[in-house]
């Protein structure tokens, strides 16, 4: 197949490699992919990922600083560069996953007749206008426009979980809606010798050790976690292990305020994001990974830091939302209170070795299941019912 992508970011440039990247590597090694990027990105990197494909770099693109001022500033050239191509190449099926190019490359593959799937890897509407302080429910409004007429145009959507399932049906009744879940890379994620993960990064092999990674931003519940650790910090010595960013680094400058607040600023270890590939390795330095995130729709999901943790064996603390039960069988540990988090993680660190000694048997299993090879595969076979 002819395979062209419409990514979410400068796909070969993002610091991390997102799900369409992982998909698309597997792809790659029987069909023929175009993927379009975006010169001048916002969050595009001086590194650039290795990926056997055509890159169609989106034409003259002006560097703009804001991400949603990039795609509207750029629109008419992304418009050209996705016409040119559609024309010029024998495209079998697209695969789009942003906000205003999924728009553009939707409405030019109905007039074409090319199929195009939707991959519907977050809720935009909610995590788009999350980086704006100020008119945030007119992003959201303009955002919720944009993709509600993309999807329409979508011949068929993925999405990596049943709760946003639930909510793309809803706005495109009777369409195929698949569930594909977000993964991880076997060879990279497996278990580590904790104490040596420690030494690699140049932590204390004594103390208990909680990692918050990722984004840090408003749908990441990050005072609460704060509080409940200074209590906990009276009767065990537990240190949080911060590796992430935070957009326009407002939460970051939070978690600061309240690590002052409550007295543990000495004992929050703060990292720079890292490289991917180095990941691995500040999850298996940790006795446990925390996941605090909001109820929000944007957090239907399967995130990669939950599945990148299990797979190195690391039990993960996160709040109760349904989806991840679903998903997650074993090493998911929800509260809906603070007293219940507080309770679970002092649970969890009496049993810590013997816990994760049961998750490290179980890795393999969990890797396997999880696999971008084995998640690739299925959607394989979803393009081709398509087509």
């Amino acid at each position: 197949m002819r395979i062209f992508l419409v990514p979410p970011n400068d796909l070969l440039r993002h610091p991390i490699p997102n799900r369409m990247y992982h998909i698309a590597k597997r792809l790659t090694r029987k069909h023929d992919i175009f993927l379009l990027s975006y010169p001048n990105h916002p969050l595009a990197e001086g590194i650039k990922r290795e990926l056997r494909a055509v890159e169609i770099p989106v034409s003259n693109a002006v560097a703009v600083e804001n991400l949603g001022s990039y795609y509207f500033v750029n629109a008419p050239l992304i418009y050209t560069t996705i016409k040119h191509l559609i024309r010029e190449e024998d495209i079998d099926i697209i695969i789009h996953a942003n906000i205003l190019p999924s728009l553009i490359v939707s409405k030019l593959a109905k007039s074409f007749g090319v199929p195009n799937i939707y991959d519907y890897l977050d809720h935009y509407p909610e995590s788009a206008s999350a980086y704006y302080s100020q008119g945030r429910q007119f992003v959201e409004l303009g955002v919720r426009l944009f993709v509600s007429q993309a999807l329409k145009n979508s011949d068929a959507v993925v999405t990596p979980s049943y709760g946003l399932k639930r909510v793309v049906s809803t706005i495109i009744p009777g369409k195929p809606v698949y569930v594909v879940p977000n993964g991880v890379d076997a060879e990279l994620f497996k278990p580590q010798d904790r104490n040596s993960a420690r030494r690699v990064i140049g932590l204390d092999t004594n103390c208990y050790l909680l990692l918050l990674q990722g984004s840090l931003d408003v749908w990441m519940d990050i005072a609460g976690i704060i509080k409940v650790l200074s209590r906990l910090h009276r009767m065990v010595d537990v240190k949080l292990l911060v590796v992430g960013v935070s957009h326009a680094k407002h939460y970051y400058r939070l978690l600061l305020k309240y690590a002052k607040h409550y007295g543990i600023n000495k004992h929050v270890y703060i990292y720079p994001p890292q490289p991917y590939e180095r990941m691995p390795i500040f999850i298996n330095s940790s006795d446990i990974v925390f996941a605090p995130y909001l109820k929000t729709v944007k957090n239907l999901a399967t995130p990669l830091k939950i599945a990148e943790a299990l797979a190195c064996g690391v039990p993960v603390v996160t709040t109760n939302i349904v989806e991840f039960r679903l998903w997650y069988k074993q090493g998911i540990y929800t509260y809906s209170t603070y007293a219940e988090l507080e309770n679970i993680l002092k649970q969890l660190l009496s049993d810590i070795d013997a816990v994760k000694t049961t998750l490290s048997k179980n890795s393999h299993n969990f890797r396997k299941t999880f696999s971008w090879d084995t998640l690739a595969n299925k959607y394989e076979k979803l393009i081709q019912e398509l087509l």
